[in-house]
């Protein structure tokens, strides 16, 4: 049993721009927008121009998971290695250049396997990239509780704008472009992010020439005492799970990405074929999601969230089970707009605690990774949480088939409502304000 003391309270005490903030969430809100106009691209891509079996369309769509979770292990063993903005900046360079890989080929020599190279290296890039902001986080903001939070949150908001926006970019660029075009679009998000993230390494790097004590609480690797740090593919495995609260923090993501996934992976069909949504009906409902998000994202910026945090945490990881309860419930209305507002309130729902989630969890895993070690956890954390992705979209499919949608979405409820568990007899939660490091291993 070590008992060491980390460097949060002064990290958490020092004074931060909002500059780099402002110019790190809008690399991010590029990349993603890149990564939704993809990621809606390719699938339709696979179908309309080779004609893809709905075998090879879903094998196109676990590629991302996939690839990030076969080698997610190895991106957290070198993710330390670099300052964080430089592993975002490589991250965007390999996302430009596997869109425009797929630009290329399909104006030149149309081939389906460049749409499997793409999302793979999809898959790794985004988990360098998510790697990357954790460790840029910390040495942006430092450790605060409050200043995590809003930061995160900000973030966060990129990514659901991102989504709303990057689907409705792809949705009328293929309507009014070609294939090849629309791939284009998405290269040229990920340039701008690019830009925006090499600016942000530029900025940096001229910090620490001004201040050389400031850069080395930001940028350096500055090792709890008692600490001994291992640069190895699983050295953030086993700082995970040798930590008392990282690992359970852990387990709770895995418990409900499994869960989720399930309800993930038949949600669409059940609105589809159950329900008799068309298309303009799922696009209300996934506005509601997104406005849930936005939501969640600003409840979580404010004093309460920070010192409410473990609480809020917990309702916030079991309170989609409501959500999915209301979607299954509205099979039973006679009234499609009644349909259409439970699904919706079920989606806004959903979409406020995951925001509210995500950023409670990455703010408590960013004040208790050491600071040599923040990208390496996070891409360990994520990797870990994929291994709960892939089975449960896989076992959906099943239950689906063997048994019905409603019994697929039965299952997710039932685990989703038992995520918390994990957080049993954990008596304390960070705090950059207060938190001392104090951890027991």
């Amino acid at each position: 049993m070590i008992l060491w003391r980390s460097t949060l309270v002064i990290n958490s005490s020092k004074k931060w721009s909002l500059s780099p903030v402002l110019v790190l969430a809008g690399a991010e809100l590029w990349g993603a927008i890149g990564m939704q106009v993809a990621v809606f691209a390719v699938p339709l891509i696979a179908l309309e121009m080779f004609q893809a079996t709905p075998m090879q369309v879903a094998c196109l769509n676990l590629m991302e998971s996939a690839a990030a979770l076969v080698f997610g292990l190895v991106v957290a063993g070198s993710i330390d290695r670099l300052p964080g903005v430089r592993a975002i900046t490589i991250a965007n360079f390999l996302r430009l250049i596997a869109c425009i890989s797929v630009a290329v080929f399909l104006f030149t020599r149309p081939s389906f396997s460049i749409l499997f190279v793409c999302l793979f290296i999809l898959g790794v890039s985004s988990l360098m990239n998510e790697a990357g902001v954790n460790s840029t986080v910390v040495a942006v903001v430092g450790r605060g509780t409050k200043s995590l939070n809003r930061v995160n949150s900000l973030l966060r908001s990129s990514g659901v704008i991102s989504e709303l926006g990057g689907i409705a970019l792809g949705g009328v660029a293929l309507t009014l472009l070609t294939f090849a075009e629309t791939m284009a679009i998405g290269a040229l998000s990920f340039g701008l992010a690019l830009f925006l993230s090499f600016r942000l390494w530029l900025v940096l790097s001229r910090q620490k020439k001004d201040n050389d004590v400031v850069s080395s609480d930001r940028e350096s690797a500055v090792e709890p005492v008692g600490w001994k740090g291992e640069e190895s593919t699983l050295s953030g495995l086993k700082y995970i799970f040798g930590n008392s609260f990282l690992k359970k923090l852990t387990l709770t993501s895995f418990h409900f990405n499994f869960f989720s996934s399930i309800f993930q992976a038949v949600f669409v069909v059940f609105c589809v074929q159950i329900l008799d949504f068309k298309p303009w009906a799922l696009s209300i409902v996934g506005i509601a999601g997104a406005v849930g998000g936005l939501s969640g994202a600003v409840a979580a910026s404010t004093s309460f969230c920070s010192k409410n945090a473990k609480i809020l945490y917990a309702i916030s990881i079991a309170l989609p089970s409501l959500s999915i309860s209301l979607m299954l419930f509205a099979q039973y209305s006679g009234s499609n707009n009644l349909r259409i507002g439970l699904v919706g309130l079920g989606e806004y729902i959903f979409g406020f605690c995951m925001v509210l989630c995500i950023v409670l969890f990455n703010t408590a895993r960013q004040q208790c990774s050491p600071d040599s070690m923040v990208g390496s956890i996070a891409a360990t954390e994520r990797t870990v949480a994929l291994g709960g992705e892939v089975p449960g979209f896989l076992l959906g499919g099943v239950l689906a088939t063997v048994f019905s949608l409603g019994i697929a979405m039965l299952v997710a409820i039932i685990g989703i409502l038992f995520a918390p568990a994990w957080l049993w007899r954990l008596k304390t939660w960070p705090s950059g304000d207060e938190f001392s490091g104090s951890v027991q291993t």
